[in-house]
């Protein structure tokens, strides 16, 4: 097994628990939430605003005929699918 200062092989050890080598300890993270950060909260949204509603409307104005087209084609489908039965 490993000790203190020696890594330990990820592939053959993931049934080991607690892990005997000590190496993990040394690692760190920094622990902030980016949209409380100060770039996040004193950034211009304006533009972020425009951008999001015209995402939005291209959306819709993509989504809109072909959801039209799938319910047009239901309905004539139905209409064909009562007429010959």
């Amino acid at each position: 097994m490993a000790g203190p200062g020696k890594l330990m092989n990820p592939r053959m050890t993931l049934k080991v628990y607690p892990r005997p080598d000590t190496f993990y300890r040394g690692k760190s993270s920094f622990n902030f939430d980016a949209m409380r950060s100060k770039i996040m909260l004193e950034r211009d949204r304006s533009k972020e605003v425009i951008y999001l509603w015209l995402a939005h409307a291209i959306c819709g104005i993509i989504i809109a005929p072909i959801g039209f087209f799938v319910m047009s084609c239901e309905n004539i489908i139905t209409e064909q699918k009562t007429h010959y039965l």
